[in-house]
């Protein structure tokens, strides 16, 4: 949404009717509006329903039900859409269910009821907007090694990327062993050395040449599958002014941190969000987990509400249960992903996230409110219609 305006568009055939309408709309500078008086709505329809963070005004025609099957056939964004017509034509009523708008408004009794409506999807454009534009940083840890803090972080980034549209970067701290480029099938063309060493001549547009892009919204930093580096090797001066310029291109950064604790990994976990610890169904891992957990909040100065914990592969049927888990980490913040190995080694296999090649699995369902927690976000598929109330007569 370019400076954070909304786009208001009414769309008709009578300029006196969209003049009127518009007058009686309560908006401010955070609205641009525009009238297209048009005898070809269609046309205009097709051009002015690209844009999710508009909203478009149309006054139907006596073929409303040409330009309604229209909305249902085109390929677009979905921004609101207001549908001034006859209320009384049960045809149009149920082509604008099925063409997804947001309200019907009777021709008949537009004065008293357009402005309310208006005022509600403004609001919760805004709403979606502010909420999906706030910058996040998330540190994903193994409490023990062969957790499964990798997988956990691929598919968390992923499912942003995919279900909230934000821009989301995944930046792979662990230098010796990363995996997180297996799991998108990824070789870098640049590694985050490499983007290290350069920091000085970076700015945000030229750091896209380091990243490895897997789809339009994600977006992964990796280092090298040859190359080793050795603890003490990163400036910390130097990956904190790579975080900068990330923050600058994308809302969502996702870091998959070595067990280690070390300058490096220090000052991510400072800076971080929130920090997710990865632990299984056991007693030396709960162990594991506690000796993090103190180490994070006693020596360094972590709050406990900025620490999550994740059981991986949990197993309802374990003796060890997560109330256990809480009574010997000393922490609630808990979530749990479901155990299936068989799809999450296909999908390595594959080098997919496993919520692309299994979206409707336990495992990806999980990982999914794990992701809407840790990302603070709103997805496509909580969005309010505001139409609903008419699905529920038809």
């Amino acid at each position: 949404m370019a400076e954070n305006k909304i786009n208001l568009v009414l769309i008709g055939d009578n300029e006196l009717t969209l003049k009127t309408q518009l007058s009686i709309l309560s908006y401010s500078s955070d609205v641009k509006s525009q009238i297209i008086c048009n005898k070809s709505i269609i046309d205009s329809i097709i051009k002015y329903t690209e844009d999710e963070h508009s909203i478009i005004i149309i006054n139907l025609t006596d073929n409303g039900l040409k330009e309604l099957q229209l909305l249902n056939d085109i390929d677009r964004k979905k921004p609101a859409i207001i549908i001034i017509g006859d209320h009384q034509n049960i045809d149009l009523l149920k082509q604008a269910i099925r063409a997804g708008v947001n309200d019907f408004i009777d021709y008949r009794d537009y004065e008293g009821k357009l402005d309310g409506v208006f005022c509600n999807i403004k609001k919760h454009i805004t709403h979606v907007y502010n909420k999906n534009n706030i910058k996040r940083l998330n540190a994903i840890i193994n409490a023990k090694g062969g957790s499964g803090a990798s997988f956990i972080a691929s598919n968390i980034a992923y499912v942003l990327s995919k279900e909230s549209q934000s821009k989301v970067a995944v930046v792979d701290l662990d230098l010796q062993f990363g995996s997180i480029g297996l799991n998108f099938d990824k070789n870098p063309k640049y590694s985050i050395a490499e983007a290290l060493t350069a920091i000085n001549d970076l700015d945000s547009i030229s750091l896209e040449a380091y990243m490895s892009k897997y789809n339009e919204n994600l977006s992964l930093l990796l280092p090298s599958p040859s190359d080793i580096l050795l603890p003490g090797e990163i400036s910390v001066s130097a990956l904190k002014k790579l975080l900068e310029l990330l923050q600058i291109n994308y809302s969502q950064i996702i870091v998959d941190l070595p067990r280690l604790i070390d300058p490096v990994s220090s000052m991510i976990m400072e800076q971080a969000d929130q920090i997710t610890l990865v632990i299984q169904q056991s007693l030396a891992q709960f162990r594991d987990g506690r000796r993090l957990i103190q180490i994070l909040n006693k020596d360094l100065d972590i709050p406990l509400d900025k620490i999550s914990i994740v059981v991986n592969r949990y197993d309802p049927k374990n003796s060890l249960r997560i109330e256990d888990l809480k009574s010997i980490v000393s922490h609630n913040k808990v979530y749990t992903i479901a155990n299936d190995f068989e799809l999450v080694a296909t999908a390595s296999n594959l080098g997919v996230p496993l919520c692309e090649s299994s979206p409707k699995s336990k495992i990806a369902q999980d990982i999914k409110e794990l992701a809407r927690n840790l990302g603070k976000i709103e997805f496509q598929d909580e969005r309010k219609n505001l139409f609903s109330r008419f699905r529920a007569l038809w």
